[in-house]
């Protein structure tokens, strides 16, 4: 086995040494080890490299988000990749915000806020009250909310 895969590996299963820091490193498609250790929460707790891209612009920070591993003290929510979509807008997405996520406003290149986000997802929590945060084309979340609630049957 080559040293590349059995770096991936490890990553993977959360086996790597404690003392790695070479997270940067990438197989031949441009994913890094730290997106691989992201992807199943296998990070150690003192990361702090959220801005490593794969070859696509993706984050590890934007890996962490749709996989629910990002840490209780992230603060980087508005880090973005090569879509505009931030950190919030990737938790947003797959119901990843901590249950005190108050930075609903932040927007992508096109104005859709992280709060338009979890609307169109289903993933606005019960005290939600911004619903005038509007698109740079006038959508407000509660337009969002609306047309993607799905009536009783």
């Amino acid at each position: 086995m080559n040293d590349l895969k059995k770096l991936f590996e490890q990553a993977q299963g959360g086996t790597l040494p404690p003392d790695f820091d070479q997270w940067a490193i990438a197989n031949d498609f441009g994913r890094t080890v730290a997106h691989e250790a992201a992807s199943e929460g296998h990070l150690p707790p003192d990361f702090d490299e959220w801005g490593i891209a794969d070859a696509t612009g993706w984050t590890v920070a934007h890996e962490a988000a749709s996989e629910g591993h990002l840490p209780p003290d992230f603060d980087q929510w508005e880090l973005s990749g090569e879509s505009s979509w931030t950190v919030a807008h990737v938790a947003a997405s797959n119901g990843h915000l901590p249950p005190d996520f108050d930075e609903w406003g932040i927007a992508n290149d096109y104005g859709r806020t992280v709060a338009h986000v979890a609307a169109s997802y289903g993933h606005l929590p019960p005290d939600f009250d911004r619903w005038a945060l509007a698109t740079n084309h006038g959508i407000t979340v509660r337009d969002v909310y609306n047309y993607c609630r799905i009536p009783n049957e």
